[in-house]
C-alpha cells in the first residue's frame, strides 16, 4: 500500500507545474528540472519499495502480563537483504507504533501496550511502513506474526486478608466466629490473664493495676499455621475472586504458610513454579477457546 504524504503531494504539484510551464514555453532549462525531478521520484520509488522489502518481524513479551496493566512489547525487526540497510521503519502493531530509525541487519523497538482482559493475548500480524527516502510516499506492507501469551488476571485488593506494614491478620470463620491468630507480633487484639513465660514486655501494667491479676497483651501472629484458602467456596462472583486470589499471589512476599485450592490442585504461594502454574490457571479459567487479539 502506497499513500501520499504531504511532501509528496507539494512534490507533485511543482512537477506538474512546471511541466506545463516548460510545454508552454518550450525552454529547455524547464524540462531538464522536471526532468530531475521526475528521476527523483523514480528514485524514491525504488529505493523506497526496496527498504521494506524483505523484512520479518519478531515479538517477545516480558515473562509476566496481566490484565489492564500496561507493559512493553519488544518489537524486533530481522533485516533479510544483502546489501541494503533498513531506513526509517515504522512497526504498527494493535494501533501503537514504534520507530526504527537505522539497522543493519537487526533492529529493536518498544511498544507500551496493555490488554483489556484475561486469556490468551494473540498477535497474528504487524504492519512495516517507511517514508525513506525523501518523505514523499509512505510505503506499507502486513508481516504475518506467531505471538501468543497468556495474560494473568487483573489484580485487585480484596477483604480476605487486612495487611498493614507487611503484617498480616489471618482470618478463619468457625461457627459464624471470626476467629484471629494469635502471636506476638501482630496487631493488638486485646488483653488476657497472664501466662507463665510470656515474655514481661507484653505484660500491660496499667491494666493489671486496675485487676487482681497481671493482665498481658495479645497480639496477631506475623506467621500463621498453613491456611488454605479453597477458590471455589470464595463468595464472590468470578471474576472478582479471580482478581483477589491473583492480589494474593503477587503480594506473595507479605503472606506466609498461605495456599491456595482450585479445582482439588494445591498451590504454595512462595514457590515461583507453583505461583506461576496459579496464576496461568486464574487466567484460563472458565475461558473458551478463542484469543485475545
Amino acid at each position: 500500500m502506497i499513500k501520499i504524504t504531504k511532501a509528496g503531494w507539494l512534490y507533485i504539484l511543482i512537477t506538474i507545474l512546471l511541466g506545463i510551464a516548460a510545454v508552454n514555453t518550450g525552454n529547455n532549462l524547464l524540462f531538464l528540472i522536471v526532468s530531475a525531478l521526475l528521476s527523483f521520484m523514480g528514485i524514491s520509488g525504488y529505493f523506497g519499495k526496496r527498504n521494506i522489502s524483505k523484512i520479518d518481524i519478531w515479538v517477545e513479551f516480558p515473562e509476566e502480563v496481566f490484565a489492564k496493566k500496561e507493559f512493553y512489547l519488544t518489537v524486533k525487526a530481522i533485516n533479510k537483504k544483502a546489501f541494503m540497510p533498513m531506513f526509517l521503519i515504522k512497526v504498527l502493531i494493535n494501533n501503537k507504533s514504534v520507530l526504527i530509525p537505522y539497522a543493519e541487519k537487526y533492529g529493536e523497538g518498544r511498544l507500551k501496550i496493555s490488554v483489556y482482559r484475561r486469556g490468551i493475548f494473540s498477535i497474528k500480524e504487524a504492519k512495516v511502513c517507511s517514508v525513506f527516502p525523501f518523505n514523499f510516499f509512505e510505503r506499507c506492507f502486513t508481516v504475518k506474526v506467531d505471538a501468543k501469551k497468556v495474560v494473568f488476571p487483573e489484580p485487585k485488593e480484596c477483604n480476605l486478608f487486612q495487611i498493614s506494614d507487611y503484617k498480616f491478620k489471618a482470618k478463619q470463620k468457625s461457627e459464624g466466629q471470626v476467629i484471629e491468630k494469635q502471636g506476638y507480633e501482630g496487631d493488638f487484639l486485646g488483653l488476657r490473664d497472664y501466662n507463665f513465660g510470656t515474655p514481661v514486655k507484653y505484660i500491660d501494667w496499667k491494666a493489671s493495676t486496675k485487676s487482681e491479676h497481671l493482665k498481658e497483651k495479645v497480639l496477631s501472629a506475623i506467621q500463621s499455621t498453613p491456611t488454605i484458602i479453597e477458590f471455589e467456596k470464595i463468595n464472590m462472583d468470578l471474576e472478582s475472586k479471580i482478581s483477589c486470589i491473583t492480589y494474593l499471589a503477587v503480594n506473595h512476599k507479605k503472606f506466609e504458610n498461605i495456599f491456595v485450592k482450585v479445582e482439588n490442585t494445591t498451590y504454595n504461594l512462595q514457590d515461583k513454579s507453583d505461583r506461576h502454574k496459579l496464576l496461568t490457571k486464574l487466567a484460563l479459567y472458565g475461558m473458551k477457546d478463542e484469543a485475545i487479539g
